[in-house]
């Protein structure tokens, strides 16, 4: 009897189980339709910025991702490096914890798939649960009743503004708005059917990132991206919720006062792991609307210093070569490299930017770097004596107490900083002590000969004419040197000099910081070789190259080198006879023109 108890009570369990089932399923179905409120369930996912982006990008390779790349002029010696590409790095997207808070309401719409026709709307609030996002209608006053069939469902947050089937987004609100749409087939099935949105930006975002050799003070760099005129960037864009299709509305004027903060290294040396080559500073995001066109952006300087070189005022109007316009949900990097605007004297006497040259697009043969216009000097683009290093001059020991050089005589090595004489003492034998040595043509001199003898590499077909017709090469002196490291360099030509002491107590040298990779840019950008050190390439370590000088009042009067290194330039005393093996060193020629 007891047993028959508990089974009776067993079965009426289960028969109201399935009536609450049945009323639920019936409940969800009116005259053969789905209630979409109770009848289905709508899940939800927030896109990352550029999933599923139709742009020519990868994420598996750093060279595809870039859209498009330009170089452009400042105006005050600086050139602009500028590529846009897709941001593929990926982050929590924020609206997703303003969510959690239910500061966003949602609404969705039906449409019929084939027809587009209007079916009605709920609204209601996306939450979290269980691991899901979840789209709940709230409304009481709204229901939407769909017969089986394919339909179209649009779901967008309270940042977008609803006029019948047009959704509009203003530019205010590109940052925050979503949008998803999906088409789902809906059954006469009385069992929950399940419908999932991918929610995406409406608008896309751009941050702008400065990058440079040599480090500079991003703290203190500002600037201002905006619109090129008052009616260059869409005020709105207006999403037909029915036809799935976008329009822009009217032109406004849009700026956006930018601050950089430091974000570390860019190229990194691949023999020092994690040593910066270049610095690095980022913007926070500015959000557009959908098909804002580049070109109609402007990003200009307030404040801030590269290279010596002032940058409030400069300013910059990106221009790919062909049209690009932003995705929506697209996510953008404007990538600014800056470099030096270095000018080079071609093989016809004239001088003339990187963009004149062959190898910046335009018609002439570079064949140096002027690093003083003022004294009309110019450094070669490669070594002399065909890259191979050499004597200062040949002598049986390496103890030699007689100077060469008129100029040496009661000179320290510092003093010959300040003297731009190379040229005679390469060619004039008034500028040698026995006044009749000229160095330049003797063979007891080599480095002195190598400098005199370079001949530049020209393309077939291409000859030095011009003023440039019986100029002659020469050893530069030390101040020579000074000359065209502060011009390549980026430091100033005496201010951080410290001396370094030998063992003896005696003068060794004179060292200052500097930023050879700029320097290095100057001569490879046109097919040159650097005379610094380049941790990027193993051949170019402890590169020490001759000068002219001499420091007459050292101990073992030796000559004046110039090593050259990344992230030092030192003047540096050297033995000037006997020098064999690792320790010989380099000719780097430099030249007068003629205006």
């Amino acid at each position: 009897m007891k047993k028959q108890t508990i089974l009776s009570s067993i079965l009426g369990i289960a028969l109201l189980t399935l009536t609450a089932c049945s009323n639920n399923d019936e409940n969800a179905i009116e005259n053969g339709k789905v209630d979409v409120a109770q009848g289905i369930e709508f899940k939800v996912n927030f896109a990352d910025y550029n999933t599923e982006q139709n742009v020519n990008v990868t994420r598996a390779s750093k060279e595809d991702n870039k859209l498009a790349k330009s170089d452009i002029d400042l105006g005050n010696g600086i050139v602009a490096e500028c590529t846009l590409q897709c941001d593929t790095v990926k982050r929590e997207n924020t609206p997703r914890t303003r969510v959690l808070d239910n500061s966003y309401a949602y609404t969705m719409l039906a449409f019929d798939a084939s027809t587009h026709a209007y079916k009605g709307s709920v609204t209601g609030n996306v939450t979290y649960s269980g691991g899901n996002w979840d789209f709940t209608p709230t409304s009481s006053n709204e229901s939407i009743y769909l017969a089986p069939g394919t339909y179209d469902f649009v779901l967008y947050n309270d940042k977008v503004t609803r006029s019948g089937n047009n959704l509009t987004v203003t530019q205010a609100n590109a940052a925050d708005a979503w949008i998803g749409r999906t088409t789902q087939v809906i059954t006469a099935t009385p069992r929950k059917q399940k419908v999932a949105f991918t929610m995406k930006h409406a608008g896309a975002v751009v941050k702008i990132r400065l990058e440079g050799y040599g480090y500079f003070d991003f703290a203190n760099t500002t600037g201002i991206l905006s619109s090129v005129n008052s009616t260059a960037i869409p005020s709105s864009a207006v999403y037909d919720a029915a036809n799935d299709s976008w329009t822009m509305g009217t032109g406004t004027a849009v700026s956006s006062n930018t601050t950089f903060s430091y974000v570390g290294g860019g190229e990194e040396s691949p023999f020092w792991p994690g040593t910066p080559l270049s610095y690095c500073a980022s913007s926070s995001e500015i959000a557009f609307l959908p098909s804002t066109d580049v070109s109609k952006l402007k990003f200009t300087f307030t404040n801030g210093k590269y290279y010596n070189l002032n940058l409030a005022g400069a300013g910059l109007t990106f221009n790919p070569t062909s049209p690009l316009k932003l995705d929506r949900n697209g996510s953008y990097i404007l990538n600014i490299k800056l470099k030096k605007n270095f000018i080079y004297l071609m093989s016809d006497g004239t001088r003339g930017f990187f963009k004149d040259t062959t190898y910046g697009g335009g018609t002439k043969t570079p064949i140096a770097v002027v690093v003083s216009r003022s004294k009309h000097l110019a450094i070669a683009l490669t070594d002399a004596n065909n890259g191979n290093p050499c004597d200062w001059c040949l002598t049986a020991s390496s103890y030699v107490p007689t100077p060469y050089n008129k100029s040496s005589v009661g000179k320290s090595m510092f003093d010959q900083t300040s003297l731009y004489n190379g040229y005679s003492e390469t060619w004039d034998a008034s500028a040698s002590t026995d006044n009749v040595t000229v160095k330049g043509t003797s063979s007891y001199f080599p480095a002195f000969k190598a400098a005199a003898e370079y001949t530049p590499t020209l393309p077939a077909g291409v000859q030095l004419t011009g003023k440039m017709v019986g100029k002659k090469w020469f050893l530069p002196s030390l101040g020579e040197w000074k000359l065209a490291c502060f011009e390549l360099g980026g430091n100033d030509d005496s201010s951080g000099m410290q001396n370094e002491q030998t063992s003896y107590g005696n003068l060794d040298g004179y060292y200052t910081r500097w930023y050879g990779l700029l320097a290095t840019e100057a001569f490879t950008q046109v097919g040159g070789t650097s005379f610094t050190e380049d941790p990027r390439v193993p051949q170019l370590i402890d590169d020490y190259y001759w000068s002219s000088s001499e420091a007459g009042n050292s101990y073992y009067s030796p000559c004046s080198i110039l090593a050259v290194l990344n992230g030092f330039r030192w003047w540096h005393a050297g033995y000037k006879g006997y020098i064999t093996g690792s320790t010989l060193f380099h000719v780097r020629s430099f030249i007068h023109y003629d205006e």
